[in-house]
């Protein structure tokens, strides 16, 4: 019986530290997205957000950014925070 009770506790820990790495890696990968978007953020980079919206960058402060969203007829302006923004569809050329 303490046999079955020490295998269980294995596999519980097992499945902590797993869980434990998917969440760093998970994490690891973020923080990497978003020191590539802060480096390369531009006016004219095409970006989504991470609310799912897609627009072209207008004008940046340090924490804010604007973007243009729409077709070519009809587009908005909205001004987000850099955090916001989930990855660079389109970069520009310099």
């Amino acid at each position: 019986m303490a046999t079955s009770f020490r295998l269980e506790y294995l596999i519980l820990i097992i499945l902590c530290l797993l869980y434990y790495f998917y969440v760093l890696k998970d994490d690891k990968k973020n923080k990497e997205n978003k020191k590539f978007v802060k480096n390369n953020l531009k006016i004219g980079s095409k970006i989504i957000t991470s609310s799912g919206i897609i627009g072209e960058v207008v004008d940046m402060d340090d924490f804010s950014v604007l973007i243009a969203s729409g077709n070519d007829k009809e587009f908005s302006y909205l001004k987000i925070t850099k955090d916001s923004i989930e990855k660079i569809i389109e970069e520009v050329a310099e």
